[in-house]
């Protein structure tokens, strides 16, 4: 839960300095394809609007500048002034494939000016839009493509809506899903989108997950589970973290029980002194019923950041050995 509220906090930063608008965006099953595997949402405007956003503003200002220098130093850009939303999603599990539809009021000009300086540009016109591609990295040739570099397609559909592309063809069926032109979730019988969707900050959903199998990273766990849904939110005034998982089996389940255990246990630990970090460890539930298993917590703004407070203090004691030369694993070879 520790790792969830780091988290909320880097997402709340992000949200404290976008000004707040009137309406949220939740996530909306008309812009995710009906086959797809997986969906990521963030909903920028509801954290904005939310009180643990509006506790960081009044209790860590100097935290928020330090977010506004990182990002312009990291980025060369200032944040967005009206980031709205992101949602993510793929229709498969392949490396480096997957969509990204980014709402926000963004000057058009300087994204143009941005890509035409990026590595091998250039546009394609279809459908009347036009279609920036340009090179992230060089790779060796492989299966992926001809070349093996990895790519990423930008089209700037309209005044507030950006889609980036792991390809050509990902991007050209991005814009069909927005325009209608082909099957959505809404309306679908597909288990990524729940009631959660609905009241989260963050939601993320997968399905389909014995496919992960066969993946170039290792993922046995993930991988003898169907699906998995997590959301961080607020609920009720609230802020509520969930992750629930369906597993191939009751006994993986009872296993992944017993995991989900055992980091509850590894971090009231880790809360060893403090009382707001042990506050947030006796809100935690453990559940698993047949081949179902999760989490879930809930807890008040005040009590998240005095927590935070303390997280960031014992995380800074590590700063001096993963900094210093002793504390540097890497071996120079020539």
């Amino acid at each position: 839960m520790f790792r969830s509220i780091v988290f909320f906090a880097a997402v709340s930063l992000i949200a404290t300095i976008i000004p707040i608008r009137a309406s949220a965006e939740p996530l909306d099953a008309d812009h995710v394809p009906a086959d797809a595997k997986w969906v990521v949402h963030v909903d920028f405007e509801s954290l904005s609007d939310s009180e643990l956003a509006d506790a960081i503003r009044q209790q860590k200002p100097q935290m928020i500048q330090h977010v506004r220098k990182w990002i312009e130093k990291r980025y060369g850009i200032n944040p967005p002034e009206d980031l709205r939303s992101i949602t993510a999603f793929s229709r498969d599990y392949q490396v480096h494939t997957g969509t990204v539809i980014l709402q926000a009021e963004y000057d058009q000009a300087k994204v143009e000016t941005v890509l035409n300086k990026a590595m091998n540009h250039r546009t394609t016109v279809w459908e009347g839009n036009t279609l920036h591609t340009v090179t992230l990295s060089k790779q060796k040739p492989s299966e992926d493509g001809p070349s093996g570099d990895e790519e990423m397609t930008v089209v700037m559909l309209d005044d507030d809506t950006i889609v980036f592309g792991s390809s050509i063809q990902n991007a050209k069926d991005a814009i069909g899903v927005l325009q209608s032109e082909t099957a959505v979730l809404a309306g679908s019988e597909s288990p990524l989108i729940t009631s959660a969707a609905q009241s989260a900050w963050v939601y993320g959903a997968a399905i389909d997950l014995q496919q992960l199998e066969n993946h170039p990273v290792a993922m046995p766990i993930l991988s003898q589970h169907k699906q998995i849904v997590w959301a961080l939110g607020e609920r009720d005034g609230l802020i509520y973290e969930q992750c629930d998982l369906v597993a191939i089996s009751e006994q993986v389940a009872q296993h992944t029980k017993t995991v989900l255990d055992g980091l509850v246990a590894y971090e009231t630990l880790w809360a060893k002194d403090s009382d707001s970090m042990k506050d947030i460890m006796k809100s935690v539930s453990v559940n698993q019923e047949g081949n179902r298993s999760g989490f879930h917590w809930q807890g008040d703004s005040e009590k998240a950041v005095a927590a935070l407070d303390e997280i960031l203090r014992r995380l800074s004691t590590w700063k001096p050995l993963l900094t210093s030369n002793h504390g540097n694993s890497r071996v120079k070879t020539r």
